[in-house]
């Protein structure tokens, strides 16, 4: 991470990375999507309380690893993406693994949006925090997001309340729901192919979808080396496919420990296992 994408993090609690993916990339996970369509089905966790209701459920796909060739390829390249390395690096330290499977949210205008939700610094929590120590930074679980179809403003998608990873009191549940100080709520402009990275500390949440075009939102999470957070994912008996991916892709995928934890090296091919702590 350079210097300023440093100061934006530590500041906001997001940032957001232009272009991330080519367009090649961008097509390829969109055609992977419509080709495997009838994999779609309601998200169980929508919120449609205060103003994030919306005229009809939100859409969600699992299991995108697993897709017969060549349509889970594109999602298995997502893993350990080379440009990806240097911001997971900085904000975990080395070593990081995914936390559980990759999904995205998806869905045409009038979709219902997700609460804001997100731990802040209200109360320490082993799995979900951001400290600064030592001139660097560290979080617990980490939200990578790439953008699929644009998000303009007024879209809605997306949403972030910048600095809340930091903020000392509790979030007021109308706020949460969008329904009352809405000026410190930031629906994120995205293009398709932009990576926005999170702190779970920070508020977060989906404003309903208003855009003529669906929204298509592709969802990573990634925690440091020790620790897991939602757990029945890629634990110690990994399932066959894995051995078809790359090494740092598996070593993406393996559970949590600290000792001798695979190290992902900067050319994102080269793995090693460190004789001590790194």
């Amino acid at each position: 991470m350079n210097d300023t994408e440093k100061f934006l993090f530590d500041l906001q609690g997001f940032i957001v990375v232009r272009e991330f993916l080519s367009p090649h990339e961008v097509k390829a996970l969109n055609d992977a999507f419509d080709a495997n369509w009838g994999e779609r089905r309601e998200d169980p966790i929508g919120d449609p309380s205060g103003n994030m209701a919306g005229l009809d459920k939100r859409g969600i796909f699992t299991g995108m690893l697993t897709w017969e060739q060549p349509h889970c390829q594109p999602f298995r390249d997502l893993l350990a993406h080379r440009k990806l390395l240097p911001y997971l690096d900085t904000l975990h330290g080395r070593g990081w693994k995914l936390d559980h499977e990759p999904f995205m949210i998806t869905g045409p205008k009038g979709i219902e949006g997700l609460r804001i939700h997100g731990t802040t610094n209200v109360l320490f929590n082993g799995s979900r925090f951001y400290a600064y120590s030592n001139g660097q930074m560290r979080c617990g679980l980490l939200v990578v997001q790439y953008t699929l179809h644009d998000q303009n403003p007024g879209d809605g998608g997306l949403c972030v309340i910048p600095g809340s990873h930091k903020a000392n009191f509790s979030c007021p549940p109308k706020i949460t729901t969008w329904e009352e100080h809405q000026e410190v709520v930031y629906q994120v402009p995205l293009k398709a192919g932009d990576m926005v990275i999170f702190s779970e500390n920070t508020l977060h949440g989906t404003l309903p979808w208003q855009a003529d075009h669906a929204r298509r939102a592709l969802l990573y999470r990634y925690t440091p080396k020790y620790l897991h957070y939602d757990g029945g994912t890629y634990e110690v008996n990994q399932p066959a496919w894995v051995s078809e991916l790359t090494a740092a892709q598996q070593a993406v995928l393996e559970p949590p420990y600290i000792y001798h934890h695979p190290l992902i090296e900067p050319d994102g091919e080269t793995v090693v296992r460190p004789r001590r702590e790194d």
